[in-house]
């Protein structure tokens, strides 16, 4: 895809600016600054981030926002996010003399990554969210200009609504991978 243009960045900044409006989590004070971050944000990713977000994920866009800002800093690299996103129930049923109702509940889970954009990274963090535990069930990874990665990871497998507990299990993750790149660095 092509890179976005300042006219779809202004376009795609004001979209989502106004759904924040609407749902009442902006303060005027910061009205402007707020859609230049936004334009500059969308000027920065790839066209098909512009494409995935502006369909009504605004909360969306400012973690990230938020998650890029705090990777520049090269001490909090790389930055994890997780959050409870929904509960999907399911039942089903067997044919024994009497229909019994098996009930089944899935939390699924958003894990982000941003971190330095390099080969392979895709891979590595998959292997990462699956030694956790995790199954993932969408995952999206954006490159931006100025070679960073948000990776999104929708995820099941973690047994509680509560992300907490999922997100120090991946920072503990995290960590014995640092190390693990550390090395291979050496070699």
């Amino acid at each position: 895809m092509a890179p976005v243009t300042e006219d779809e960045a202004a376009a795609a900044a004001e979209r989502i600016y106004e759904r924040l409006a609407e749902s009442g989590g902006l303060l005027q004070q910061h009205d402007h600054q707020l859609q230049r971050q936004l334009r500059l944000h969308f000027r920065r990713m790839p066209a098909r981030y512009l494409v995935d977000m502006c369909g009504g994920k605004a909360e969306e866009v400012l973690i990230h926002l938020q998650l890029l800002a705090d990777c520049a800093d090269p001490a909090n690299r790389p930055v994890v996010h997780a959050r409870f996103l929904l509960t999907i129930s399911s039942s089903s049923s067997s044919s024994s003399s009497s229909i019994v109702s098996l009930y089944s509940r899935v939390h699924v889970h958003e894990i982000v990554f941003v971190c330095l954009d390099k080969p392979k990274l895709l891979s590595q963090l998959s292997a990462l969210v699956s030694e956790v535990g995790l199954n993932i069930r969408e995952a999206h990874v954006y490159s931006t200009l100025d070679a960073f990665s948000l990776s999104v990871f929708l995820v099941h497998g973690w047994n509680k609504e509560e992300a907490g507990g999922l997100l120090k299990a991946i920072k503990e993750k995290v960590i014995v991978w640092l190390a693990d790149q550390m090395l291979r660095a050496t070699d």
